[in-house]
């Protein structure tokens, strides 16, 4: 290190001898001053100016070498308060009076303003006369941030450990700890009352059961030692007789001790004893009452929750009625299940108390009338509502009734039978007797055939009218009404006049007489041709649909509205691996792995048609094999909907193996950015130091043999040797040209500014459009690793470039912004533009490439924006990584 032109040379003083050494030798004391790789300066002990600093010092601080000369002391100093305004208080406890290195922590302003933490030392030098100081830095702002973050955890650790007691004392639960040798280790103040003390000091350090009764506490004390032994958390309750209490405890083991949560549950455990007793009381009354008491569920199937003893009025014990879930339901009568139902769901909403009467088949088939007086209750335990009732058997009463009705109504149905059955469609009736049918003109006509009489009309008629697989139904229906007294209602086929079928529905009832025989029966047939039509094209439509829905190349899956797969086509089941209809009413998120069943369904049916939304899922096969699929999904209805299932299978391999090569791919990129930036510099070294020096000396050669022969040369072999210097000439400023296309002039000595600077004034040295750099203030000397500054280099290097060539510009704008953690640079034309389809490249081209590949070997992102006309913009952005 040179001194300052306006200090003298220093000199050895009696202070230090080895100091003296290193000062009286000027190119030892240079070079142990600047390569010193820690920041050091001189400053003059009087003025506090700074008289001379070493590169690490202008690195680190970020001044340049000119403007640390114009720099006090104090100005790059944070003076503590109390030391005064120059610090010289400081600077006493920084030196001895002897001259000897002490070591003080200080706070340093960088030329940024942000301040770093250093431990300095200082010498005092004799400098031509001049008190001056040689100060030594080294940077500790990191281990001074983790000593303020340590002593930060430690205070918000004290805090929550304030916290944590404070919420501990004020819980409801008795909390009391021990060690492995049972021995009371804390206590909060619910357990101090629980276990009746008024200290803590009382119990603390004393073995559990030198304070407590050990006989008294055996379930107490096996809970604590299978905690201890297994390390698992225990559960129990028990009754310690020496305070007649009931306890609850919770053992949390740890390989320290125990930590117990306790509670007094006596009144509890009296309450309960109180409700079974309550119980038994209301059992022995409910077998003691004739009538059915019960207890049932209100959400269906209305599972019996409890029957008394009288359920043998139906016949079934107790544990038979109980063992079927389905048992009431299945018991009531068809004409009552629905009001009975109705009621359940829509009175007992109300919360009030309703009566209602039904029929139950008894266990021999008979059906006995009830009359049903129940309420709902709500626990208070949150536990489901239920219904709780009693049924009293009216079976005899009903009947009584029943007969009464009968014996007052036969006379008017008698006369009544005639006009329900002409009530709609075409009446007919039948004399059983005389075999004589009647049909009303109506029947006839819409046959096609004129009416006939009743003389002339016998059964045997209508049989040969009636198609031939519907006879024997017609047959078998009449002969169960007749006999049996069964509905006859059924649906058949007549050949009308023109040879075609037309289906009519057909409907009779029989009069009996006193002896049980069919004497007369009347009836209504109503023509159903145009509804079995219907009917028909409907089966065509829904047969074509499901031929469509199992030939699908795609799985299908038909799902109701509570995620249940209602069916399925073959190609769904070979993709799930379920054979037949296995999975028909299984859970969708049983196929799901790791997923909910939350599908994107298109409930708005007013929607046009077309392909639901898509998402994809990870189905489980039946062998346990996960399977991604895509979904498309539609609703059908309200409560129906339908899926589309793709195995994507193969397309996820693909997708993962493109992503894998393109990974390859970058990475081999920017191994061989790497490999082609040390090949470079290799080869321009090469150049320079072995055919550049070669050619140099040849042609310096040549000129001194030319100089020394002279005249004596014969004039032939002097051309030729004039010509040959020229050729060497040439050839040495056809290297350096090559030198300055592989190693940019200037980039590793003076930075990326200088280097673009120079390549610009190339630039305009050749016929084209101008090149303008742009630098913001105090980026000429700002450095950024050398990868990132060549990456940028080469990338503006080839826009300009693209530029002169292809973009016809006027004016090429070269813009360099950043600061020492990034780097933003751009490259703008006025010409023609890209077209959209070239932005990622020409075919044949690797110029656009080559500058997005150069930006992701350093992790920086590279963007080419034109439009046809208008210019091209080509940014690179670059922000350095967090470690």
């Amino acid at each position: 290190m040179s001194a300052p032109m306006d200090c003298p040379s220093p000199r050895k003083t009696a202070q230090s001898d080895m100091r003296g050494v290193l000062w009286n030798d000027e190119q030892g004391y240079q070079l142990l001053f600047d390569a010193h790789p820690q920041p050091m300066w001189v400053f003059e002990q009087t003025s506090k100016r700074i008289l001379a600093a070493n590169a690490a010092a202008v690195a680190r601080y970020g001044y340049s070498y000119e403007e640390f000369l114009q720099l006090k002391v104090m100005d790059i100093r944070l003076v503590p308060p109390g030391q005064g305004e120059t610090g010289e208080d400081l600077d006493r406890e920084l030196v001895g009076t002897d001259g000897r290195r002490l070591t003080k922590r200080e706070q340093h302003r960088l030329r940024d303003g942000s301040l770093i933490d250093v431990d300095m030392t200082s010498s005092d030098l004799d400098w031509e006369g001049r008190a001056v100081s040689l100060v030594v830095t080294n940077e500790v702002t990191a281990h001074v941030a983790l000593q303020r973050q340590a002593a930060h955890a430690l205070r918000e650790m004290g805090v929550a450990r304030e916290l944590l007691d404070h919420v501990i004392n004020r819980v409801g639960d008795a909390i009391f700890a021990l060690d492995r040798e049972m021995r009371f280790t804390y206590l909060n103040a619910p357990a101090l009352s629980l276990l009746q003390r008024d200290r803590a000091e009382q119990l603390i350090g004393r073995y559990i059961w030198d304070e407590y009764e050990l006989e008294q506490a055996q379930v107490f004390h096996h809970a604590y030692d299978r905690a201890l032994r297994s390390q698992q958390a225990q559960v129990f309750e028990a009754f310690y007789a020496p305070w007649s209490k009931w306890f609850e405890g919770r053992v949390f083991p740890s390989p320290e001790g125990l930590s117990i949560f306790c509670n007094d549950i006596t009144e509890r455990k009296l309450f309960e004893r109180l409700l079974l007793d309550r119980e038994r009381d209301f059992r022995l009354l409910t077998e003691q009452t004739p009538a059915m008491i019960y207890r049932a569920s209100l959400e269906p199937p209305y599972r019996t929750l409890y029957v008394s003893p009288s359920i043998r009025i139906l016949g079934y014990t107790v544990s038979e009625w109980m063992a079927d879930p389905l048992a009431w339901t299945k018991a009531l009568h068809p004409d009552d299940c629905e009001r009975a139902v109705a009621a359940l769901s829509d009175e007992y909403l109300d919360g009030v108390d309703h009566q209602i009467q039904y029929r139950l088949r008894d266990a021999q088939g008979k059906w006995r009338h009830f009359r049903d007086r129940s309420c709902r209750i709500d626990p208070t335990d949150g536990s489901p509502a239920y219904v709780q009732g009693i049924a009293l058997d009216i079976t005899d009463l009903v009947e009584s009734e029943q007969a009464l009705r009968e014996s007052e109504a036969s006379l008017r149905r008698s006369e009544q039978r005639y006009r329900l059955a002409a009530a709609s469609g075409q009446v007919w009736d039948w004399d059983l007797l005389s075999d004589r049918l009647s049909f009303s003109e109506d029947f006839w006509w819409q046959l096609g055939f004129e009416p006939i009489s009743a003389l002339d009309c016998r059964s045997s008629r209508l049989g040969a009218m009636i198609h031939h697989e519907d006879l024997v139904r017609h047959h078998e229906a009449m002969r169960r009404h007749l006999k049996n007294r069964e509905a006859f209602d059924l649906e058949i086929r007549i050949c009308d006049a023109w040879g075609e079928w037309r289906w009519m529905h057909v409907r009779g009832l029989a009069e009996w007489n006193g002896a049980g025989r069919a004497v007369y029966m009347a009836g209504t047939t109503v023509d159903i041709s145009p509804r079995k039509k219907a009917e028909a094209a409907l089966r065509e439509s829904e047969a074509y649909r499901r031929k469509l829905f199992e030939q699908l190349a795609d799985g299908v899956l038909l799902i109701d509205d509570s995620n249940r797969i209602l069916d399925a086509n073959p190609q769904a089941m070979n993709m799930l691996g379920y054979p037949g209809d296995s999975l028909l009413n299984m859970p969708l998120h049983a196929l799901l792995a790791g997923q909910q069943p939350t599908i994107p369904f298109d409930t708005h049916k007013t929607r046009s048609p077309g392909r639901g939304p898509l998402t994809e899922w990870n189905v489980v096969r039946r062998d346990g094999a996960v399977v991604p699929v895509e979904v498309s999904a539609r609703a059908l209805d309200p409560t129906r909907h339908i899926a589309v299932l793709r195995d994507i299978t193969d397309r996820r391999a693909a997708e993962t193996a493109l992503l894998t090569h393109q990974f390859e791919l970058s990475e081999l990129n920017q191994r061989l950015m790497q490999q082609e930036r040390i090949t470079t510099q290799r080869l321009a070294q090469a150049l320079h130091d072995n055919l550049g020096q070669s050619l140099a000396v040849a042609r310096l050669n040549l000129e001194t043999l030319l100089i020394i022969a002279g005249e004596t040369l014969p004039s032939v072999l002097a051309e030729q040797c004039q010509h040959l210097s020229g050729v060497l000439g040439q050839a040495v400023l056809d290297v350096r040209k090559v030198l300055a296309d592989l190693r940019p002039p200037l980039l590793e000595e003076q930075g990326l500014a200088a280097a673009l600077d120079n390549e610009i004034r190339v630039a305009l040295s050749a016929s084209g459009p101008d090149v303008l750099l742009e630098v913001v203030d105090g980026l000429y000397s700002q450095r950024w690793p050398s990868d990132v500054e060549y990456s940028a280099f080469m990338v503006v290097r080839e826009a300009i470039a693209n530029a002169r060539l292809h973009a016809h510009a006027s004016l090429i704008r070269v813009v360099l912004e950043g600061d020492t953690h990034q780097l933003n640079v751009e490259v703008i034309d006025d010409g023609v533009g890209i077209d959209p389809d070239m932005q990622h490249g020409r075919p044949g081209h690797l110029g656009i490439v080559g500058m997005r590949e150069r930006a992701i070997s350093i992790g920086a992102r590279c963007f080419i924006s034109a439009e046809p006309g208008a210019g091209t913009h080509v940014r690179l952005s670059w922000t350095v990584s967090e470690p």
